[in-house]
């Protein structure tokens, strides 16, 4: 019998985050319990003291990846990191509808953000997915570079 998923409470969202499992812990906080009706790639900002910033945003995103999006994406992080200054970096989740692993369309999203992120220079936390079912880590194929945390 597989453990049933109980998110850690809300307020532990913004503890300092100091490892990926960190991470995780703080996407289950914000996510609660899981269950989405769309697509979307949600990201936060975490400051220097490695805690997130107090702001969730999201972006409905198409089933498969798109460079366009993508690049607009980090495009706009850029300059919202130039104007907010050094040592903010910034944490990826791919919320989606449905159960199961890691799907090849998951992957290759993680893969486009990794690879976006390098081009933009934007500093980058380990990406997680969450479906109907689980909140998990999904590694880049070919990782750009060494992430954030």
């Amino acid at each position: 019998m597989a453990n049933p998923y109980h998110p850690p409470p809300l307020e532990t969202a913004t503890d300092p985050i100091h490892s990926t499992a960190d991470l995780g812990q703080r996407w289950r906080a914000l996510m609660g319990e899981l269950g989405f009706g769309e697509r979307l790639l949600r990201f936060v900002f975490v400051g220097p003291d490695r805690r997130l910033l107090k702001v969730l945003h999201d972006m409905p995103v198409p089933d498969r990846p798109t460079p366009r999006i993508v690049d607009d994406l980090f495009g706009m992080l850029r300059a919202v990191l130039d104007e907010i200054g050094p040592d903010v970096t910034v944490a990826l989740l791919l919320s989606r509808p449905g159960t199961g692993g890691i799907s090849g369309r998951d992957r290759r999203w993680a893969t486009l953000l990794d690879r976006g992120a390098a081009r933009f220079d934007v500093p980058i936390h380990p990406i997680f997915r969450a479906n109907d079912e689980s909140l998990v880590l999904v590694e880049p194929e070919g990782a750009a570079r060494a992430s954030a945390v």
